[in-house]
């Protein structure tokens, strides 16, 4: 009696595939970072260049290395800037008192269906 067949082996090689898909998921081709203020873009910032960037609302927002994160603000509990630096667009930089939002495009567009 054989301990793996053919179709054993092929839905082993399946899974892994899956899993190694899911696990790396391929770099986005985005090297930039948009900035909104009341849902309005009013910045595009570049993330191959490292810079400091002063917003008007009180904000002090860094790029280096690839990633962008805020450093200083005038919000009274500063959770935009414990958020950290981000460099992927999965998971924006908001900062509700300033209504701010820095978020890396992801490329893949917002439109799911357009009807008639």
């Amino acid at each position: 009696m054989k301990l793996f067949t053919k179709y054993d082996f092929a839905l082993v090689v399946s899974l892994l595939a899956v899993i190694v898909i899911l696990l790396f998921p391929r770099g986005t081709s985005a090297h930039v970072a948009e900035i909104y203020f009341e849902g309005n873009l009013i910045r595009t910032v570049n993330l191959k260049e490292d810079q400091r960037v002063y917003l008007d609302v009180g904000m002090l927002v860094k790029v280096e290395g690839g990633r962008i994160s805020v450093v200083d603000s005038d919000c009274p509990e500063k959770l935009c800037v414990s958020q950290g630096a981000i460099d992927k667009p999965n998971i924006p930089i908001v900062c509700v008192p300033n209504k701010i939002i820095i978020r890396i495009p992801s490329g893949i567009s917002d439109i799911d269906v357009i009807t008639q």
